[in-house]
């Protein structure tokens, strides 16, 4: 019994981690993503229909500490504008609107699609790879997940980028939650909170001395 609990668990983890979503199978207000740079991140966004896809990119040029990276992200900011959807990424930046295949553009390669799981039970997010699902129940219908897109879009609403604290995994929870949320940093971001809570702390400790 236990072990087909087991083996039953892991086949859908395996099919969350690893099955791709065709184009034509995507539905109004998907959460979507694809990972970049050899599967060390994932880049996420909303399926708006029609082969369009609403996400949230960097609002200014940046080079990272890794210097490939920075090599990649230079080559992809001096690309010519996209024939379908006039995405520039030089010029296009923050909330931006794309055709698929610039939101799966990852330096010369396009990456598989994939969907993001809401409602995730805990034992599987426990073992599940992080910036795939989340244990949030997702309540909203597609239309109103589409117009929250749309809405951030129009009105530059999202304010910095941040790879920790508002990103693009953070972009696409809040258009389907209303939550900004983001698995694939949240590690970081509690290392981050408790290193300045021990620093408050220990200013606190040594004025009382």
């Amino acid at each position: 019994m236990v072990r087909e609990i087991i083996k039953e668990v892991l086949t859908i983890l395996i099919q969350l981690m690893w099955k791709v979503v065709q184009p034509q199978d995507l539905k109004l207000g998907d959460h979507i993503y694809r990972y970049g740079f050899y599967g060390l991140y994932s880049h996420h966004g909303i399926y708006i229909g029609d082969g369009y896809v609403i996400h949230f990119t960097r609002t200014q040029s940046q080079k990272t500490i890794v210097p490939s990276l920075s090599n990649i992200s230079h080559k992809q900011e001096n690309m010519p504008p996209c024939p379908k959807c006039e995405y520039q990424e030089s010029i296009h930046r923050g909330v931006v609107k794309t055709c698929l295949d610039c939101f799966q553009r990852d330096g010369k390669n396009l990456r598989s699609l994939h969907c993001y799981e809401y409602g995730w039970p805990v034992l599987g997010f426990k073992l599940t790879r992080r910036g795939t699902c989340t244990m949030l129940l997702d309540t909203k219908l597609p239309h109103e997940v589409v117009d929250k897109a749309h809405n951030l879009l129009a009105n530059s609403a999202f304010g910095n980028y941040s790879l920790i604290n508002n990103n693009c995994e953070h972009f696409a929870t809040f258009c389907r939650i209303d939550i900004r949320a983001s698995e694939q940093t949240t590690l970081i971001s509690d290392c981050e909170r408790k290193i300045r809570e021990a620093k408050v702390w220990t200013m606190k400790l040594l004025q009382r001395n």
